[in-house]
């Protein structure tokens, strides 16, 4: 009787655990979803307002020349030349938010790519500044 007891405990005791475990899977998933669709709506929040030549500009102004760059299984630098590591070295970088390679639907596939066209905007103007003050310190 004891032995049935516990079998029946034990057996009730799984059942919830693997009910619990299947509600925290789809608790989880519903956050990650979440998640994305803030990240989404930050990027669209400010992306269509933004304009990569005057946040350029301004940066320069501030001496400011850290380009941005897009985080993913290669950090790339988009309107940057793949052989300019000694630019990007000299320059600084930061991650752009939201830039990982792993895409999820066609909307972040049309946000990434105008995203990518605001960095590559942005980097070939600041890009440009840093050069002409690396070189005018090295001149003599």
């Amino acid at each position: 009787m004891f032995i049935a007891a516990i079998s029946c405990l034990s057996l009730g005791c799984s059942q919830t655990n693997s009910s619990f475990l299947s509600q925290t899977s789809e608790v989880t998933q519903d956050n990650q979803k979440q998640d994305i669709e803030l990240s989404q709506t930050a990027i669209i929040k400010w992306l269509p307002y933004a304009d990569p030549k005057a946040d350029a500009n301004f940066a320069i102004e501030k001496q400011d020349f850290t380009l941005l760059a897009f985080a993913g299984r290669v950090t790339t630098f988009p309107g940057i030349n793949e052989g300019s590591s000694t630019l990007q070295q000299q320059c600084g970088y930061r991650l752009m938010a939201d830039s990982s390679d792993a895409l999820r639907s066609e909307d972040e596939l049309r946000l990434r790519k105008q995203l990518y066209q605001y960095a590559a905007t942005f980097n070939q103007l600041v890009a440009a500044a840093c050069q002409k003050r690396n070189d005018s310190r090295t001149s003599p």
